[in-house]
């Protein structure tokens, strides 16, 4: 699943969740800090795993 980084506008924290791409599209994030429903979402790095060796 994906990893999504946020930060509030109120209280500048920082925070990242991970959500399924449908769950994104519905789910209302608010700041676990101080539950301000001003969020920005934030660029993340895009990882992944593999079972090969580069």
């Amino acid at each position: 699943m994906p990893t999504y980084e946020y930060e509030c506008r109120d209280c500048n924290k920082k925070f990242s969740l991970i959500l399924s791409i449908t769950e994104h599209g519905k789910t209302s994030v608010s700041c676990p800090k101080c539950k301000s429903k001003k969020i920005k979402q934030s660029i993340s790095l895009f990882t992944t795993k593999t079972s090969r060796k580069s």
